[in-house]
């Protein structure tokens, strides 16, 4: 068998974008709806690739399924929150008393 070998990490991420656009609609059923496909691939590949070594397609693919949906949460909410935000700043609903 022939080993597949990607050009660049453009390629490689249109070829995994079926497991990507799969784990976003898990994630979106849950009620994340503002997790894209970049943010996955994001996280796994400062989080867990980044780190490993001869990484196979099928590898990739099992991460990305099978990543607790928490954990790209928290990434998300880390990159894409303001971190000095106060509560009593966000317009949020008040309770009925």
């Amino acid at each position: 068998m022939d080993n597949i070998v990607f050009t660049s990490q453009e390629e490689l991420y249109k070829r995994i974008l079926p497991a990507l656009k799969s784990k976003k609609k898990v994630l979106h059923k849950e009620g994340f709806k503002s997790i894209s496909e970049k943010d996955i691939w994001d996280y796994l590949r400062f989080n867990k690739w980044q780190k490993s070594h001869s990484l196979e397609l099928c590898d990739m693919v099992d991460d990305i399924l099978n990543t607790e949906n928490v954990l790209i949460m928290e990434y998300y909410h880390n990159i894409h929150m303001p971190h000095d935000v106060v509560l009593e700043e966000i317009d949020l609903p008040k309770l009925k008393s």
